[in-house]
């Protein structure tokens, strides 16, 4: 037999026919090595360039790696590759083409080559948040039910909480739906008492594994107290009821409390309405109740509007937690002489008319008048002072000033000038049929008070939600007399916040 080992591979025919190939020692042919690819991390990525780790065996040197779509048979070619070893490549590549799988495949230098399996690697975008980051909101401590909810876009988004806050049984002591992002509890806050804010990071993952995270907080709140409009200032909390309706206190607190009835009406030929009463003042531990409000309106002096004299209405009393704030008076008549009496009483009417008595510590009495024609009248009673006397034949008496609350008038935005509570002013005659004019109308009293009128003229009412009396009218020969309406009341409570 012919040996062929060193005949660096050039076989005759007949050595082939013959056979001799079959037994020849062909010990100089190269060995067949084709790298082999293996897995591959992480396998799923998205469109932006970024590196993954090939991991097989038989990587020689610098190989060329594709990346091949196996929907499209599309090839792409990678921005970088790095060997780390035999059996590892670092590899630098950006797919901008979405697919379900691609397979990699690596080529050596001397040209021999091997490629993945079909599902190797997918290429998909990332969860997207469509919640944004921060707050969602401020709940009230111990509430149950549905507390919010986030939400992501993604292949089959879950959700998940990275930290432990949200789920914390003594922090948030809520429950995450992984397939809905609804965030529950049956006792928000868990072990808390007092307002505090929980962190936490929540985590979408999608059907590839690829996640994304986010921050978010919620806030307890533990309300002290509801109803009215609230509002904050310095560090008070305050509730303003502008009309009835109900405070329902959440704990046992301390509360300070500013009550003021309705106004009383001027009288029509006569004396100014006196101020609804005044009650400023705490009590201490009010317990948890709902407490109703009613808000005096202001006296109507309805029967005077027009040439009949009458004596004003008072106002409506104001009423919280079994207190009473009296209605101011209505104002004197030059017909019956006798004003109203109330919080604050009625102005006098003319000619020594009986004024209105002010309640004990919630107001005063009206002014008086000692004059006639042309019949000069007292003004109504304020929070803060008596209502004036007429000061002379043609001037009438001034309401008596309201008592100042700036800070809370600043709180709420209510009262005239941080004041509450003002007499309305006495009225006036002023022309003719055998009545002396030029009189003056009495002045409105701080806090809402109306001014007085002449003639029927230039009188006005109440400022409402001030309790403030309403201005007298006076006569003018075949005119009204136009007595004015008081001012409705109001209701602040405040706490410490």
């Amino acid at each position: 037999m012919t040996n062929y080992k060193d005949a660096k591979y050039q076989f005759p025919a007949s050595a082939i026919t013959s056979g001799d190939i079959a037994v020849g020692r062909l010990t100089n042919a190269p060995a067949e090595t084709k790298p082999v690819v293996s897995s591959v991390a992480p396998t799923a990525i998205t469109n932006d360039a970024q590196n993954i780790v090939i991991t097989g065996t038989d990587f020689v040197a610098i190989p060329r790696v594709d990346i091949i779509n196996t929907a499209t048979g599309i090839w792409y070619s990678v921005n970088s590759v790095t060997r780390d070893s035999a059996t590892q490549l670092t590899v630098n590549l950006t797919l901008a083409v979405d697919a379900g799988t691609y397979r990699i495949r690596v080529e050596n230098p001397d040209g021999n080559s091997g490629i993945s399996a079909a599902s190797f690697l997918t290429v998909s975008d990332a969860p997207v948040w469509t919640t944004g980051a921060g707050s969602l909101g401020s709940i009230a401590g111990n509430f149950s039910g549905t507390v919010a909810t986030v939400a992501a876009t993604g292949d089959t988004v879950t959700f998940s909480e990275t930290t432990s806050v949200l789920t914390n049984a003594s922090l948030g002591n809520c429950t995450l739906n992984s397939s809905t992002g609804v965030i529950t509890t049956s006792d928000f806050d868990g072990s808390g008492t007092t307002n505090r804010t929980h962190t936490f990071t929540l985590r979408a993952t999608d059907a590839q594994g690829q996640t994304a995270d986010r921050e978010f907080t919620l806030t307890a709140d533990y309300a002290k107290a509801t109803g009215g409009t609230i509002t904050t200032h310095g560090s008070y909390t305050y509730h303003t009821f502008l009309a009835d309706g109900n405070f329902v206190n959440l704990t046992s607190q301390n509360i300070d409390y500013l009550m003021v009835a309705g106004g009383g009406s001027g009288g029509s030929y006569a004396g100014g309405g006196g101020a609804g009463g005044l009650l400023n003042a705490s009590v201490s531990s009010l317990s948890v109740a709902t407490y109703a409000i009613v808000v005096g309106a202001g006296g109507v002096n309805s029967a005077g509007v027009s040439t009949t004299q009458a004596v004003g209405d008072n106002g409506d009393n104001t009423t919280f937690n079994s207190l009473t704030a009296i209605g101011g008076g209505g104002g004197g008549d030059g017909a019956t002489g006798t004003a109203g009496s109330g919080g604050s009483g009625g102005g006098g009417s003319y000619q020594s008319g009986a004024v209105g008595t002010g309640t004990v510590g919630q107001g005063n009495a009206g002014g008086s008048s000692s004059y006639g024609n042309p019949f000069p009248s007292g003004g109504g009673g304020g929070a803060g002072a008596v209502g004036g006397n007429a000061s002379s034949s043609t001037q009438a008496g001034a309401g008596g000033a309201g008592s100042n609350f700036s800070t809370w008038a600043t709180a709420t935005s209510t009262g005239d000038g941080g004041y509450y509570a003002g007499g309305g002013g006495g009225g006036v005659s002023g022309c003719g049929g055998g009545y002396t004019g030029g009189g003056a109308g009495g002045a409105a009293g701080s806090g809402g008070g109306g001014a007085g009128g002449v003639g029927g003229s230039g009188q006005s009412a109440g400022d409402a939600n001030t309790g403030g009396g309403g201005g007298a009218g006076g006569y003018c020969s075949g005119g009204n007399y136009n007595p004015q309406n008081g001012g409705s009341g109001i209701v602040i409570i405040r706490y410490l916040t």
